[in-house]
C-alpha cells in the first residue's frame, strides 16, 4: 500500500500548487514520500515541454536569405538539438536542486533532501502551461516569418505599408511571445521563492538570495551548453 502511494498521481495537489502554493507546498514537504515520484514526473515533462519551443526551427525552413548575416550554427536546425535542449533542460532542472539543497543546509534550511526535492519541482507546475503557451506562439511566429518572400521585402516596388502589412502577424506573434514570456517568469518566480520559503523556513529575503544565485547558476549552464 505504502508503494501505490508513493507512485500516486495527484491532479488536486498540482491545481493547489497554482492557486494556492502556500498550503500545497506545506503539504507536499509533509509527505515527501508520497510526492517525490509526481516531482520527478513534473520535472520530466517540463523538460520535453521546454524543448517543443524550438521544434518550429527544425520543422520550418526558411529562405537561405534570411541568414546571409546570421550564424546558422547557432540556431536549432535539427532533431539532435531537440534532444539536447531536453537533456540541458533536465540537467538545469537537477544543478537547481543541488545548490538550494547544499547551500540551504550550510545556512539553516531543511536537511532532508526528499522534501526539497519535492517541494522544489512542483514549481515546475506554471512551466508546464508556459511551454505549451510559447511553443504554440512561437510555431505561429515562425510560420508567419517562413510565408513571407525575402526578395518581395528588398523589392524597391514595395512600400512601407505593404511590408508592414507581411511583417504585421509575425510581429504581433513576437510580441505575444515576450508578454506571455515575462509574465509566466514572474509567476513562476514568485511561486518559487514561496517554495524555498516553505521547505527550508527561510524569511522571503533569504529564500530570494538563494534563488537569485540559483538563476545565474543555471544561465551559465545554458550558457556553457549553448541552449
Amino acid at each position: 500500500m505504502r508503494f501505490y502511494h508513493t507512485l500516486s498521481f495527484e491532479p488536486n495537489v498540482i491545481l493547489r500548487v497554482i492557486i494556492s502554493p502556500n498550503s500545497a507546498f506545506a503539504q507536499i514537504r509533509d509527505n515527501e514520500e508520497k510526492y517525490f515520484a509526481q516531482s520527478i514526473g513534473l520535472l520530466i515533462v517540463s523538460s520535453i515541454l521546454g524543448a517543443f519551443v524550438i521544434l518550429p526551427f527544425v520543422m520550418i525552413p526558411l529562405s537561405d536569405a534570411y541568414f546571409e548575416e546570421v550564424d546558422v550554427a547557432n540556431l536549432p536546425t535539427e532533431g539532435v538539438d531537440i534532444v539536447w535542449a531536453m537533456a540541458v533542460g533536465f540537467l538545469k532542472g537537477i544543478v537547481s536542486f543541488v545548490v538550494i539543497y547544499f547551500i540551504g543546509t550550510k545556512i539553516g534550511g531543511n536537511k532532508n533532501w526528499k522534501k526539497v526535492f519535492s517541494v522544489l519541482f512542483h514549481t515546475y507546475v506554471p512551466v508546464i502551461p508556459m511551454m505549451i503557451i510559447l511553443s504554440v506562439l512561437v510555431f505561429l511566429m515562425w510560420s508567419s516569418l517562413a510565408e513571407i518572400d525575402p526578395s518581395y521585402l528588398l523589392s524597391p516596388d514595395v512600400d512601407e505599408q505593404q511590408i508592414l502589412s507581411s511583417i504585421g502577424p509575425m510581429i504581433v506573434y513576437a510580441i505575444l511571445v515576450g508578454v506571455f514570456a515575462i509574465a509566466f517568469m514572474v509567476w513562476i518566480i514568485v511561486i518559487s521563492v514561496k517554495a524555498v520559503k516553505i521547505v527550508n523556513g527561510f524569511e522571503t529575503g533569504k529564500a530570494l538570495g538563494l534563488l537569485i544565485l540559483v538563476m545565474i547558476i543555471t544561465s551559465s549552464v545554458s550558457v556553457v551548453f549553448n541552449v
